[in-house]
C-alpha cells in the first residue's frame, strides 16, 4: 500500500479534512440517501460521520 503524496507542511496534513473516493453497493447508497434526507445532512457529511463513529467504536 503506497503512502499518499501530501503537499505542503507535513504537520498540517492530518489537521485538515481529506477527500477520498469509495465504491459502495447500491443498497448502501439508497440507505445513505434515505438517512441523510431524514437527518437533513448531505450524503458526504453522513458518510464521514458514520465512518468516524465506526472507527471510534472499534477502539
Amino acid at each position: 500500500m503506497s503512502t499518499p503524496n501530501f503537499q505542503g507542511d507535513p504537520t498540517q496534513r492530518f489537521k485538515t479534512p481529506q477527500r477520498i473516493t469509495i465504491t459502495i453497493a447500491y443498497t448502501v447508497y439508497e440507505q445513505l440517501i434515505e438517512r441523510s434526507s431524514t437527518q437533513g445532512r448531505s450524503i458526504s457529511n453522513l458518510a464521514a460521520y458514520l465512518l468516524e463513529q465506526a472507527l471510534s467504536s472499534s477502539d
